[in-house]
């Protein structure tokens, strides 16, 4: 991490720790199977251009509610996703909205979804 110092009154020095910048545009294929080691249920699909999870349910109900609720969350975060629910599983397919690779954004949302 890096830091800023800043000299406050009294000779005493305040330090602030940053975070070094997240990567920014499509990851290399190394870097995302690094990421997805830390992420259970989760992998690669489509070319490698799109994660997938696929989640069972005791209820068919339950599945339903929880494809509603990432749309939702999905759409607020402008992600693009491709969901497929069947009796008490679904199916989830997360891309850029270009198709092009994974980026750091879309690991942080799908590890947000568990």
């Amino acid at each position: 991490m890096s830091s800023e110092k800043q000299q406050m009154a009294g000779g005493v020095t305040k330090v602030r720790l940053r975070r070094p910048p997240r990567p920014v545009g499509k990851l290399k294929p190394e870097r995302v199977q690094e990421e997805l080691k830390t992420m259970p249920g989760w992998r690669l699909a489509a070319r490698g251009n799109a994660l997938a999870r696929t989640r069972k349910f005791t209820q068919a109900g339950a599945a339903a509610k929880w494809a509603a609720f990432i749309a939702g969350l999905a759409a607020t975060e402008r992600h693009a996703i491709h969901l497929v629910v069947t009796a008490n599983q679904m199916t989830l397919l997360l891309q850029r909205p270009n198709r092009r690779g994974i980026d750091m954004p879309l690991l942080d949302f799908a590890r947000q979804l568990g």
